[in-house]
């Protein structure tokens, strides 16, 4: 491993950074049309970057990691600047030109073919609407109108069972107490 990088390789090293700049500005392009293509707007903006940054730090990296065995150097790092500088300025504007007419006309082109889809999903949405309002005002006027109600929570099985099974507790209670039995039986007889 060598500290000191020769001129000539040095000069090789800045020439292959000013190409992977111009690279880096043409992802940059690709990820733009993508965020115009799927998203608009502030968040889309924000994660469409985060992305970019990072693909081009990896890409960064492994540039450095191929050619200057994972070092990094500021004449390495100003070519691929510089790179992107020239990429913007001359086949970047065109590209950024293209790819908006693109996307307009995509976008027009797919609001088209989607008119008859949301004229039929619009039309199903109103009749589904229509029918499940229906329904509702027929089933609560059946319910209105029922004979047959449900029975109150008094005269559930359930709640009989469990009112009866108190009684017979209570029965047998006094009836083992003799004198409690014949007490209340002799007050039901004078009522």
């Amino acid at each position: 491993m060598t500290y000191l990088v020769s001129s000539p390789q040095q000069l090789r090293t800045f020439l292959y950074a000013v190409g992977f700049g111009f690279f880096i500005g043409i992802l940059y392009d690709l990820f733009r049309t993508l965020r115009l293509l799927l998203w608009n707007g502030k968040r889309a903006f924000l994660i469409s970057d985060v992305l970019f940054s990072l693909a081009a730090g990896f890409f960064t990296f492994l540039f450095a990691l191929s050619q200057l065995d994972g070092n990094i150097r500021g004449y390495a790092l100003f070519g691929e600047l510089l790179g992107f500088l020239i990429y913007s300025v001359t086949f970047g504007v065109f590209f950024s030109k293209l790819s908006d007419r693109l996307v307009r006309m995509l976008s027009r082109v797919l609001h088209i073919l989607s008119k008859p889809f949301l004229y039929l999903y619009g039309k199903a949405c109103r009749f589904f609407r229509k029918n499940v309002q229906k329904v509702r005002k027929k089933a609560s006027f059946s319910v209105k109108k029922s004979k047959f109600h449900l029975k109150s929570a008094k005269g559930l099985l359930y709640n009989l069972r469990v009112r009866l099974s108190s009684e017979t507790n209570a029965n047998s209670r006094d009836e083992s107490d003799g004198t409690k039995n014949e007490s209340k039986t002799a007050q039901k007889t004078k009522t």
